[in-house]
């Protein structure tokens, strides 16, 4: 009797067609965190998320996010898929990208939320979107593969993804990705 192979979670994922959901606003591209997180749960119902808090102060006080020797601000968000916990941090920014100082409570629930969506795509949802693609891979497009586009071939389902995430998070090529891996 033969194991049928189970497809990984990044490739499940990752073929999800996100684009009509896409806002814009001036000239960057968001996902909305509702239709990430309702999207991600239909695909995988025991997907679960944690917005990190930061104690600071004396007394001690704990906020959600923290703050670096110049001020800048941070949020940090975990979401677990299949036992798989992915944390990503992300700045406190303005609606140019530019980071803040001394954020307010919106900015902060903004910059969480953002957080939310990239750690979701770190497990393959709308991933394709921070790589800068309209439209997820087809895989039925023709059989010639290059650098961009060629599936991480030869490696485990783990060590796909996680040369997947390398290769989408840092910038690398394909083959630094699965070096690293």
């Amino acid at each position: 009797m033969t194991a049928k192979k189970t497809e990984s979670l990044w490739n499940k994922l990752s073929k999800i067609d996100c684009s009509e959901h896409v806002d814009k606003k001036g000239s960057f591209n968001y996902l909305s965190w509702a239709w990430a997180w309702a999207t991600l749960k239909e695909h995988c119902p025991d997907a679960t998320f944690e917005k990190h808090w930061f104690d600071m102060g004396d007394p001690s006080y704990s906020l959600p996010y923290a703050m670096d020797k110049q001020g800048n601000a941070y949020v940090k968000v975990t979401v677990t898929v299949d036992g798989k916990s992915i944390t990503e941090t992300y700045p406190v920014t303005n609606h140019y990208n530019k980071s803040i100082q001394k954020p307010d409570s919106m900015e902060v629930n903004t910059a969480l939320q953002r957080c939310l969506v990239k750690a979701i795509a770190f497990h393959g949802l709308a991933a394709y979107l921070y790589a800068g693609e309209d439209l997820p891979p087809d895989e039925d497009k023709s059989e010639a593969v290059d650098e961009k586009s060629a599936p991480l071939a030869g490696l485990s389902d783990d060590e796909e993804e996680r040369a997947a995430i390398i290769q989408f998070d840092a910038g690398k090529s394909k083959k630094e990705a699965e070096e690293q891996a």
